[in-house]
C-alpha cells in the first residue's frame, strides 16, 4: 500500500531558508515535492494563527524555517519564531492535534543539502502520521487552538519572554526560562479551561456544577473562571436553579 502523500506548507525566511531552498534546487539535491512555499521577510513575522489557519484548510503539516540563532538578519526575530512556534506545538498537543504536524528548524543560505534533507525528514514523519482529516473533531480542536494563541496574555508572555529572562521585570530581576515557561503552560491551561467554559455556555446556559462535571475541571476552578468571566462581561447569570445561578454567554461573550 502506497504511503500517504501530506499536504504541507513552508514558511520560509526570505534571507536563509528560502536562499537554502533556492540552492538546493540549482544543486539538484532530491526531495519531496509536496510542500507549497511561502516566502516571509523572517521567521519572527509568522503569526500562531497563520499555522492554525493552515491546519483549519487542510495542511497536514506547517514548517517554519529561519535563519540559525545568531544569524538572524533582523537580529531577534528568530528567537521570537521560537518562542511563538513553541507556543503552537504545546497548544496543539492539549487540544488533541499531533504536535508534529508543526516543525520549527533552521536552514542557512548556504546549507541546501540540509534543506533537502529538513524537508524529506518532515514530509516522512508526516506521512506516517497521516491526513489531518483523519480525526473527525480537528476542526472544533483547531477553533479552540485558534481561541488560545489569540491569548492576548498568553501573546505577552511569549513577546516578553527574553526581555524578562535577559533584562528583567519592572524590578530589573531577571527571571528564568525555567519558571517563564511554567508560567506560560499554567497559563495555556488555563486559557483551555476558559475556552471550553465558553464553548458549553455557547450551546446553552449551565451552572457552575454542570461545567465541572462535563468538563472535569474542579468546581472551584470552574467558580473562579466564571467568576472572572461575570467580572469581565463576557457572562451573565439568566437564572437560578436549585439556588445555584445559571450562566449564559452575554453578548460581547458571544463575539469570542
Amino acid at each position: 500500500m502506497a504511503k500517504y502523500q501530506p499536504k504541507l506548507l513552508g514558511f520560509l525566511c526570505n534571507w536563509c531558508a528560502y536562499a537554502g531552498a533556492d540552492l538546493a534546487g540549482v544543486s539538484r539535491f532530491q526531495y519531496p515535492s509536496n510542500m507549497r512555499v511561502i516566502r516571509v521577510m523572517c521567521s519572527g513575522r509568522v503569526d500562531p494563527v497563520h499555522v492554525i489557519d493552515a491546519f483549519k484548510n487542510g495542511i497536514d503539516g506547517v514548517a517554519v524555517l529561519g535563519c540559525h540563532p545568531g544569524d538572524c538578519h533582523y537580529q531577534t526575530g528568530n528567537y521570537e519564531a521560537e518562542n511563538k512556534m513553541k507556543m503552537t506545538k504545546k497548544i496543539l498537543e492539549i487540544v488533541g492535534i499531533e504536535k508534529d504536524r508543526m516543525y520549527l528548524d533552521w536552514v542557512s543560505a548556504a546549507e541546501g543539502k540540509r534543506f533537502s534533507e529538513v524537508i524529506s525528514e518532515f514530509t516522512e514523519k508526516v506521512s506516517e502520521i497521516g491526513s489531518i482529516k483523519q480525526d473527525e473533531d480537528y476542526e472544533n480542536k483547531l477553533i479552540l487552538a485558534e481561541k488560545i494563541v489569540e491569548s492576548v496574555r498568553l501573546r505577552w508572555l511569549v513577546g516578553k519572554k527574553r526581555e524578562l529572562i535577559e533584562k528583567g521585570n519592572v524590578y530589573k530581576e531577571k527571571i528564568p526560562a525555567e519558571k517563564i515557561e511554567e508560567i506560560l503552560l499554567k497559563n495555556i491551561y488555563k486559557e483551555f479551561d476558559r475556552q471550553r467554559i465558553i464553548s458549553l455556555l455557547n450551546e446553552k446556559p449551565s451552572t457552575v456544577f454542570s461545567l465541572s462535571k462535563d468538563l472535569k475541571i474542579s468546581t472551584s476552578n470552574v467558580a473562579k473562571y466564571v467568576t472572572a468571566m461575570e467580572n469581565s462581561g463576557l457572562i451573565a447569570i439568566l437564572d437560578f436553579k436549585e439556588n445555584s445561578p445559571v450562566y449564559a454567554l452575554s453578548e460581547k461573550g458571544g463575539e469570542k
